[in-house]
């Protein structure tokens, strides 16, 4: 059952995991029968997720390990997949893009420092070609209904394998993840994570942070769910260099003015200083001028007015 489930939730169709339990398991099953057993095992899971956000609803969840860690940190984040129309027989009917809700938990060791460990932004962050990459490939994915190339699929772009990183000494180091995932409304997901957070004692931390980008629900979770336990919120870095770095572009200026704007707001950002880099961006926005009503997406004021919301 177990090898059944794990190999149809990584394999790209129950007809290719069926093939793989055959030739790498010996287990010989159908690749009908392994979606309808997928579906059962799913729903069972659902169902007892779903009973423990009512326990904790309720004050009742009791919490897994035996001790809370030194170290949490949540991340959330949304993703897109692909869907089809449900109960309409075999095949793809009304395929769609459905949004999804993804929080990362995790228990982590790491030693506290007097001094910062890093006082300089990721060298990729300052080289001039990478970032401005960065920002076209960020802006792509942002495109409203653009569909994502299935990686890795039969006659679509192969992804790329990423060299891994060495972590660096500083860096705190994983012990356990757990994964919510969830394509319910923003709502709902919040007591899922919630829940997560009280059985896997991430909220009982000395030190514990939630790491996200800037879109309002995944702010919306951590003041409801995670600041009343006392994680630190954090904005996502890539994301917000990507914004600082069309905001420097819109401000115009001489051939190299926008790239030391750019550099300058990354290291008030990196640095932690909110306030100086608000007030940059004020600034910036009103030297701009007024942003009319009818101003379309790409027009500067707009990109500026967006980056100081």
């Amino acid at each position: 059952m177990r090898l059944a489930v794990r190999q149809a939730a990584k394999a790209p169709s129950f007809a290719e995991a069926s093939d793989d339990l055959r030739e790498l398991a010996g287990v010989s099953i159908s690749a009908t029968h392994l979606q309808r057993l997928c579906a059962r095992v799913g729903q069972e899971w659902a169902q007892a997720r779903d009973e423990e956000v009512e326990q904790f609803r309720q004050q009742q969840l009791k919490p897994g390990p035996a001790a809370a860690p030194a170290v949490a940190a949540v991340m959330l984040d949304g993703g897109r997949l692909q869907t089809r129309a449900a109960e309409e027989g075999r095949g793809v009917h009304k395929p769609a893009w459905q949004e999804t809700k993804v929080a990362c938990c995790l228990s982590l060791s790491s030693t506290e420092k007097a001094v910062d460990p890093q006082p300089e932004p990721p060298p990729a962050l300052l080289d001039p070609p990478k970032v401005a990459r960065l920002a076209v490939e960020m802006k792509a994915r942002r495109a409203a209904g653009a569909a994502r190339p299935e990686q890795g699929a039969r006659g679509g772009p192969k992804s790329k394998k990423r060299r891994r990183s060495r972590r660096k000494r500083w860096q705190p180091r994983k012990l356990v993840r757990t994964v919510v995932a969830s394509m319910a409304d923003s709502d709902t997901f919040g007591w899922q994570v919630a829940a997560e957070v009280q059985r896997r004692r991430l909220g009982e931390a000395g030190r514990k942070a939630c790491v996200c980008d800037g879109q309002k629900w995944n702010w919306t979770i951590f003041l409801l769910h995670l600041l009343p336990w006392g994680f630190v919120g954090i904005l996502d870095f890539i994301h917000l260099a990507v914004h600082l770095y069309a905001a420097a572009q819109a401000v115009g200026g001489k051939p190299g003015e926008a790239w030391l704007l750019y550099e300058q707001w990354l290291r008030w950002a990196w640095s932690g200083e909110g306030k100086l880099l608000l007030g940059g961006l004020r600034q910036a926005a009103k030297r701009r001028g007024v942003l009319p009503p009818e101003a379309k997406e790409d027009d500067p004021r707009q990109v500026l007015a967006d980056v100081v919301g």
